[in-house]
């Protein structure tokens, strides 16, 4: 066995506990940066720039979350794949699926750019509601973001196969230089030289062409079997299908994000309540909070799949088993106290965004009802995880989709009409009690028909 196949298997050997902190920790450290970025994108532009550009920004929301889904879409379903290619040290495979994604993201960025030429400037000024200067800052934003989506794209295809290899540390230091280069750059192009919305796209981009040309870099010249070459020497179609259809359930529940949000506001205008301005920033609010709150827990998942794919390829069961298991307790633990610090101190957490009491005040009513059922969350996408991580596609895909498109979003179009106003923030509790019953019942099915205890355990039925 080569030193480069010794390395990318460190997910098969050592405590799982070690192994686990040593890949999430970086990870979740990372997410909490994009974090972060977020908040500071924010401030830039609210205090170099005004409101307008706030909301030009904002509108665009739902444009680049069809990015990420996208970008999702191929690493996701990449990693998956790749994951156990490496696991079973199939280097052949490994490459060739690290090919297929790259002309994949590359195809799909084609398209996204084509249709942005057909229908940009008038879904710009569409969602402006006829705002000659907010369309105008929003297309500007959204032009330069789709001109530079390939990079988003190949990035984070990189990520995943960096995190997949077992090199965590670089992978995490990439994304870290990212962030941190990029509020850097928006400082100084939005505050400084004052280019408006178009300095924080261009700032995003060029950060993202600095951490390319230090990847291309490591992909030329590291102790790495993927290599750039690995692109002309595969077929560019490899593995198209397995990509999409493993990476189909995360890449969907982005688009379901933005499609409840929609949804939400919509209830919001139907039906009249008193206060709409203040209720929206309310919930903006809590969407800001949701987002920190999920963006390291994301990372412990990312983690675990890498572990359990491994692990799964190699056909150690038993070590595949306990890392679920490890993962399942992570997952209650962290979202446990999530749910404790959320619904004890919504009114504080409120007052740390606004100075304005009543925006606070609506944080502290709609964020316990919302997260009622959190803790159980935590626990459900590493389930959904798990079945990704083996290659399940049809499970991921159920336990990953069912909420936001056959649970939340009926709920929140019918409880309002039921329950009034409170309704709307009834539903994503009521949505998780849902998937709970949903996964159950999956599982006792699975239990039966088959050899896996609890429907995920695979180890005492091999021994």
């Amino acid at each position: 066995m080569s030193s480069d196949t010794f390395r990318m298997n460190v997910y098969t050997q050592g405590p799982l506990a070690g192994t686990l902190a040593r890949t999430a920790l970086p990870i979740i450290f990372v997410m909490s940066m994009n974090g972060l970025l977020t908040v500071a994108d924010a401030v830039f532009l609210g205090i170099f720039v005004g409101p307008d550009a706030l909301s030009a920004v904002t509108l665009m929301f739902p444009a680049y979350m069809l990015l990420a889904a996208l970008a999702t879409l191929v690493s996701s379903g990449m990693s998956s794949v790749l994951a156990r290619h490496l696991g079973g040290g199939r280097t052949e495979a490994t490459q060739a699926v690290f090919a297929g994604a790259h002309w994949l993201a590359l195809c799909i960025s084609a398209l996204v750019i084509a249709l942005y030429l057909i229908l940009g400037r008038d879904m710009t000024f569409a969602a402006a509601e006829g705002s000659a200067r907010i369309a105008g800052m929003a297309y500007t934003y959204l032009s330069i973001t789709v001109w530079f989506s390939p990079l988003l794209l190949v990035l984070s295809i990189n990520a995943d196969a960096l995190r997949n290899e077992g090199r965590v540390t670089l992978m995490a230091g990439l994304s870290l230089f990212v962030s941190v280069v990029n509020i850097g750059f928006n400082f100084v192009l939005v505050g400084i030289l004052d280019f408006g919305v178009a300095g924080t796209a261009y700032g995003t981009a060029l950060a993202q062409l600095l951490a390319f040309a230090l990847l291309l870099g490591f992909r030329l010249r590291g102790r790495t079997v993927l290599k750039p070459g690995a692109l002309v020497r595969f077929p560019p179609f490899a593995q198209w299908s397995a990509i999409l259809a493993l990476g189909a359930p995360q890449s969907l529940s982005f688009m379901g994000i933005a499609l409840g949000s929609a949804a939400t506001f919509a209830m919001l205008q139907h039906m009249e309540a008193p206060g709409y301005e203040t209720t929206v920033a309310a919930f903006g609010i809590i969407t800001r909070i949701m987002t920190f709150a999920y963006l390291p827990f994301l990372g412990l998942t990312q983690a675990l799949q890498a572990m359990i794919g491994n692990n799964y390829g190699a056909g150690l069961w038993r070590r595949s088993d306990d890392t679920l298991r490890l993962g399942l307790a992570a997952a209650l633990l962290y979202c446990v106290s999530v749910q404790m610090v959320l619904s004890l101190f919504a009114g504080p957490i409120g007052l740390m965004f606004v100075a304005d009491p009543a925006v606070a005040g609506e944080v502290a009513r709609i964020l316990p009802t919302m997260t009622a059922l959190y803790f159980a969350a935590g626990p459900l996408l590493v389930v959904a995880m798990y079945f990704q991580a083996v290659g399940d596609a049809g499970r991921a895909a159920l336990l990953s989709l069912a909420k936001p498109y056959l649970f939340f979003l009926p709920l929140v179009l019918v409880l309002p009409l039921l329950a009034g106003e409170s309704g709307i923030w009834l539903a994503s509790p009521l949505g998780e009690a849902l998937l709970v019953l949903l996964t159950l019942t999956m599982l006792t099915v699975r239990a039966r028909n088959g050899p896996a205890r609890w429907g995920l355990f695979l180890a005492a039925a091999t021994e």
